[in-house]
């Protein structure tokens, strides 16, 4: 019986050794596999900070797109403080970025140089276009055109026009014919008492420049008389000479020269 356990005892004991250095064995195996955990985890660190890196940097490209829709960015010249805010804003972001991944793990050389690189140009952008928005000049705006010129003055109501055959040959005395012309411009001033008018007195080119405004005068002077014996106050009524300064016809014809040769009754 004592044989047995004692043969019992030693089976026992060369199975717990057994089993002891199988243990040892596999303790290498385990490390390496924390090791291989730790390293995956660095990595995914890593690889979140570069992530995040590129949405910052997505971001600033959004923002740039959407600040060059504004008025304010149209309407500046591009200058100095454009490229100072540049340069500012990719020193910014190629810091900030060095800062974030070392921050998140132990980063490969190629993973730091794209973040750095990403991060510094999205900066410049983003730099470039805020000092552009706040500083850079404004553009000149062009000169607004002139005004339009004024309308031209209405050409004076005419309410009577007296021609060659209302006045006698080379004189001022008026004809028959020229007191009837004259009837409805009476009319006219009788039923508007404040209404005042001018007798312009025209005439052709024939003969010398100061016979023809004393003509022209004379004429007019004999409308305003006859208007007067009708009735009319003096005071309402003014006269003018212009000689053949203001033809409305050719003075080379004979029908041109009489058209010239008038006397018109005009509202002032």
């Amino acid at each position: 019986m004592r044989r047995h356990a004692a043969q019992r005892g030693a089976r026992t004991r060369i199975t717990a050794s057994r089993a002891h250095t199988r243990v040892r064995a596999l303790t290498p195996f385990r490390g390496f596999a924390t090791r291989s955990q730790r390293s995956r985890s660095g990595t995914g660190r890593g690889e979140g900070g570069t992530m995040r890196t590129h949405a910052m940097v997505a971001s600033g490209l959004v923002a740039v797109l959407a600040l060059s829709g504004c008025s304010t960015f149209r309407d500046r010249e591009w200058g100095s403080c454009a490229i100072g805010g540049g340069l500012i804003g990719g020193t910014a972001g190629g810091i900030a970025a060095g800062a974030a991944l070392n921050n998140t793990g132990d980063p490969s050389n190629g993973e730091m140089a794209g973040a750095i690189v990403g991060s510094t140009i999205g900066g410049a952008l983003i730099g470039a276009v805020l000092g552009h928005a706040v500083c850079d000049p404004m553009k000149e705006r062009p000169a607004p055109p002139p005004p339009p010129p004024p309308p031209p003055a209405p050409a004076p109501e005419k309410i009577a026009t007296l021609k060659r055959a209302h006045f006698a040959f080379d004189s001022a005395r008026l004809t028959p014919e020229g007191e009837r012309a004259l009837e409805p411009a009476v009319q006219r001033l009788e039923q508007n008492p404040n209404l005042r008018v001018s007798a312009n007195g025209h005439t052709d080119s024939i003969g010398s420049d100061a016979h023809n405004l004393r003509l022209s005068e004379r004429r007019a002077q004999s409308v305003k008389d006859f208007l007067v014996k009708r009735g009319i106050a003096a005071s309402r009524i003014a006269t003018r000479g212009f000689g053949k300064a203001n033809p409305v016809a050719s003075n080379a014809t004979a029908e041109g020269r009489a058209e010239n040769r008038r006397v018109e009754l005009v509202i002032d």
